[in-house]
């Protein structure tokens, strides 16, 4: 008989036991660690950097109470669990999410919005600035025109060191990741196949993966079309695919990210999609074509400084942030660069670009200024004088500790801007999920649903540096 108390599960190494199969799985990798070592332990190595404590923990790696797997910094976390909340967005509980938004405790504000303290004339007149420079601009292509974008480029050999747990985060110095993780990235997301009627009235097979959603970028189209505070947005094609992790997986931001890429590759048929038949690449198998690209010379040292990725859970590195106007901040490994590597190996042409705050110019105005003009040199399609649709590949964009995929960016009324992103950290939210496809009614919430997929200055002034990966808008393929 069923006493609503949830099954105890054992562990298969010692009498300990919970009921809670998450918690069970950290019991065995901390107390019963593959070849001896537990990689939620960090072991400082000889000639490896390390990240730096300071500012009550900020620095420490903390597990998610939502309990969604990801190790996340703790100055992230407020963050993080904000973003939570928003994916779990759904119309039939509105009242009672809207009410959980605005008691959210204080450290717990939405994140995005304008720090206390902060001034909003300051950044809404400097972005403005910013822009209009843009607007004038003659002849610029979006490629060089700012001075503190830095033009990153594969290095070949080189002096590298071994990188530690401030760059490859808490797996650093893992050899191996755990067997059931392997098993799990190996048989990958579930597949889910539905029957549909199409617009012929015809019954039609439609299979869709667990952690994939395309059809989200007409959504938002819509959605900015509605929403008053938005006085002009810009979107990429709208051939892209949100790529999100699946439940514990971990660290794998940046995988995702170039998974999101590649669905653009895939989907709008760009030169080298042959290199992608079927279902997009595997983590394991990203990780076997980045090795790869090192073999070839792309960017070598990534192996050096890494001690090599196939196999484990080391980020792909992250940029330098305490010295950005170090020379060392252009070759320092990232995941871009990774990335770069990738594509460039298959003849995929793509560009790397670094950006650093400067006396004149805060890193972040000048990622918002870059990709306002990038979108501006798109070809335009159909839209409205509000909204503008293009055929441009979405952006790859890293900051310390994390990357997400640019989709999109706007101008507000007041003046201000955000970057319209796919977070690879979260899942595309129910409310979303239900409107592809569909005419969005006009009494919807655009803010509200829109608020998971923007990223505003008080989300990037967080940061001094960042670093983008553009795919050639182009269709002839690169020189190998």
């Amino acid at each position: 008989m069923d006493d609503g108390r949830a099954e105890l599960l054992s562990c298969p190494f010692c009498s300990f036991s919970d009921s809670d199969a998450y918690f069970l799985t950290q019991h065995v990798e901390l107390c019963h660690p593959e070849n001896g070592h537990s990689p939620f332990i960090a072991e400082q190595q000889e000639g490896s950097s390390e990240a730096v404590e300071g500012e009550e923990g900020a620095r420490e790696y903390i597990d998610c109470p939502r309990g969604c797997g990801e190790i996340v910094l703790g100055a992230d976390l407020p963050s993080h669990l904000n973003l939570h909340a928003a994916e779990d967005i759904a119309f039939e509980d509105e009242e009672a999410e809207v009410k959980q938004f605005e008691e959210m405790p204080a450290e717990y504000e939405d994140d995005f919005d304008r720090a206390p303290g902060h001034s909003d004339e300051e950044d809404s007149l400097r972005l403005h600035k910013g822009l209009s420079k843009v607007r004038h601009r003659q002849g610029g292509n979006g490629k060089h025109g700012f001075h503190e974008s830095t033009s990153l480029s594969t290095v070949q050999g080189g002096k590298a060191k071994r990188l530690g747990r401030a760059e490859l985060g808490p797996h650093a110095h893992e050899k191996q990741m755990p067997s059931w993780l392997r098993k799990m990235l190996e048989n990958g997301a579930s597949v889910i196949r539905t029957n549909r009627i199409n617009r012929n009235g015809l019954l039609e097979r439609h299979e869709t993966v667990e952690n994939e959603t395309a059809g989200v970028v007409p959504v938002l189209i819509q959605l900015c079309q509605q929403d008053k505070s938005v006085q002009r947005a810009f979107f990429c094609s709208e051939k892209v695919r949100h790529v999100f992790k699946m439940r514990m997986e971990g660290g794998f931001c940046g995988y995702r990210n170039i998974q999101m890429l590649i669905s653009h590759v895939q989907d709008a048929k760009k030169p080298g999609h042959e290199h992608f038949p079927g279902k997009l690449p595997t983590i394991l198998r990203l990780q076997d074509l980045i090795e790869q690209a090192w073999d070839m010379g792309f960017n070598s040292s990534g192996r050096v400084e890494t001690g090599g990725i196939r196999g484990t859970r080391k980020y792909i590195g992250t940029p330098e942030v305490n010295n950005p106007n170090n020379s060392q901040f252009v070759d320092l490994l990232s995941d871009i660069m990774q990335a770069q590597a990738l594509f460039q190996s298959l003849g995929i042409r793509c560009e790397a670009n670094g950006f650093h705050e400067t006396k004149q110019l805060r890193a972040y105005d000048a990622v918002l200024m870059n990709v306002a003009e990038y979108f501006r040199q798109g070809i335009s399609l159909e839209g409205s004088d509000k909204v503008l649709r293009t055929d441009l590949p979405p952006i790859y964009l890293q900051h310390p500790g994390h990357s997400l995929t640019i989709i999109g960016f706007e101008v507000r009324e007041d003046g201000s801007a955000n970057l319209l992103v796919f977070d690879p950290m979260f899942r595309t939210s129910p409310a979303i999920e239900k409107l592809i496809g569909t005419t969005v009614r006009p009494s919807t919430n655009p803010a509200r649903l829109m608020r998971a997929y923007r990223r505003g200055t008080s989300y990037l002034r967080k940061f001094k540096a960042f670093e983008m990966l553009k795919l050639s808008p182009m269709d002839e393929p690169a020189n190998k």
